[in-house]
């Protein structure tokens, strides 16, 4: 009941958000212009980094400059600058439990529009405890990446469909570029652990990256076409979209770009997790079993939840100590039941 009424009120503030007009305006011309640049292209060039990215070795010296343990804050150049200086640059609220060679270490990706980061330094702390380095990142147009005039995560996903796509992209190739980094000075392992729209950008990037040696993943979005033309959720995106007279056939190739069941996983299946509530109108039970069949060898676990939910989370730790904690190595092994309450905002 409690998890319900949390759904309602987050999902009406998520209507709410939808239909604030200046944010979701745009120049139907730029969606044709990204159309005629990528219409038949590999969407392997579209999450690829740069090949001349000029500052990958100031990431690789900021992060050379992390002190052994303890928590630290760190602000690097993205790979994929935006229109919005604010959101131009990778932020990272690091836990390090251990020094960075000595221990795998997994980005928590938060939701879209979180209320705060502070319970996933929470479960930082847990992961800490299991001997496991972890970091928070604030992904796209969130938390210190808000651009001014905006609320928390607004501009990343809305009825501009360019933007929302770069915006999935930026966060894409950040993860994959920190995993190359970290990976080059010595961590020994490096996955992610995303939650609904963290879990979106953590599914896209094993798709297309090869070398994480993880992934947990809380509710993802799945049925991306769908959530955006046909879920009451978006009532207000795809009216703007029906004004602007935008068919939903002609950027159809594109969707699939985002969607992470049309893409083959780049990691070892076993390492990937695929938690879901009963519950959620957002990563429903049944596009989780159809991701799941599509990434053969991945675990799949539905719990009687809602879209947000703690004990999901709770769940999680547990699910990561029992499946893919035995196939990584520095973690401490932990006795029967052993996780703890964690609550993420």
């Amino acid at each position: 009941m409690k998890s319900g009424f949390v759904d309602h009120v987050a999902f009406w503030a998520i209507q709410h958000l939808l239909s604030r007009a200046r944010n979701h305006r745009f120049d139907v011309a730029d969606l044709e212009k990204f159309t005629n640049e990528w219409r038949g292209r590999p969407v392997s060039e579209f999450y690829a980094l740069p090949e001349r990215f000029s500052v990958e070795g100031e990431v690789e010296r900021e992060l050379l400059k992390l002190p052994k343990t303890g928590r630290h804050n760190v602000r690097l150049p993205t790979p994929a600058p935006s229109a919005f200086e604010r959101n131009n640059h990778i932020w990272i609220e690091f836990h390090l439990g251990r020094p960075i060679t000595g221990a795998p270490i997994f980005f928590i990706q938060h939701g879209w529009r979180s209320v705060s980061v502070r319970g996933y330094h929470s479960m930082c702390r847990r992961l800490n405890e299991l001997g496991i380095n972890a970091g928070v990142l604030h992904l796209p147009y969130h938390f210190s990446r808000k651009p001014k005039g905006s609320f928390n995560g607004e501009l990343a996903i809305t009825s501009d469909i360019v933007r929302s796509a770069h915006a999935l992209r930026q966060a894409v190739q950040e993860a994959c570029l920190l995993k190359r980094t970290l990976k080059k000075i010595g961590a020994p392992h490096v996955g992610l652990w995303g939650t609904s729209y963290g879990a979106w950008v953590s599914a896209m990037a094993i798709t297309m990256e090869e070398g994480f040696d993880g992934a947990l993943l809380l509710e993802p979005p799945v049925e991306i076409e769908e959530l955006f033309w046909e879920t009451p959720l978006f009532s207000n995106l795809q009216r703007e979209l029906n004004r602007l007279k935008i068919a939903r056939e002609t950027v159809s190739e594109f969707f699939k770009w985002v969607t992470p069941r049309h893409h083959a996983l780049k990691i070892e299946p076993s390492r990937v997790l695929i938690l879901g509530s009963e519950r959620d109108p957002i990563g429903y039970p049944d596009s989780l079993r159809k991701l799941n069949r599509m990434w053969p060898g991945s675990y799949l676990e539905i719990f009687p939840y809602g879209h947000i939910s703690y004990r999901l989370h709770t769940s999680a730790v547990d699910r990561f100590l029992k499946v893919l904690a035995p196939q990584l190595q520095g973690i401490k092994p932990q006795p029967e039941h052993a996780s703890r309450s964690v609550e993420c905002a």
